[in-house]
């Protein structure tokens, strides 16, 4: 009978854990089929600094000290409110770099498949770790989380000076076209 009663508590809470997950994946997503704003506007990543004070336990352990409930539950509801933004805008400005990779990909005449496959797996990465972020912040809110968000942001600089790369390599072939 105990075998029972654990097996129904475990598929509870892997029920709990899947809902969460898909209720801050659908969070990540961009409400309409036209792109968000953001997603139109995300050209570079947020600076360290603000993403280093969205993650930071400072402001939490002052409005802790507070000693005022409802202050606190205010808090969490917006501090994961800007984190949830921070990581669709992470997750737009991939999507849009990606976008435009693809679309230099199909003009170059020298593309390199290990080259090709390091930039697929980094935005897998990426978009995993953005996922990841999402429903954990969902679920224990941005507190926790500092470690893994420093980690998208570090890889989401490196997508940005992909992007410009890809941005300084599009300018040169278009001079070359027009002086020929």
């Amino acid at each position: 009978m105990i075998e029972f009663s654990s097996l129904i508590a475990g598929i509870a809470l892997l029920l709990l854990l899947l809902t969460a997950a898909a209720k801050g994946w659908l969070a990540s997503r961009p409400l309409g089929p036209e792109p968000a704003a953001s997603e139109e506007d995300a050209t570079e990543p947020c600076p360290a600094e603000l993403v280093n004070r969205i993650f930071s336990r400072e402001d939490w352990e002052f409005v802790r000290g507070l000693k005022a409930g409802g202050i606190e539950r205010l808090f969490e509801q917006e501090r994961k409110r800007v984190a949830l933004v921070w990581v669709c805008q992470i997750s737009a400005m991939v999507r849009k770099v990606m976008r435009e990779h693809a679309q230099a990909a199909r003009q170059s005449k020298n593309l390199r498949i290990s080259t090709e496959i390091n930039i697929f797996a980094q935005f897998l990465v990426l978009m995993a770790v953005c996922g990841i972020l999402s429903a954990a912040i969902q679920l224990a809110g941005p507190l926790w989380l500092g470690g893994l968000a420093h980690f998208a942001q570090r890889l989401s600089q490196r997508v940005s000076k992909v992007q410009e790369t890809i941005r300084a390599g599009a300018l040169s072939s278009a001079r070359e076209a027009g002086s020929a």
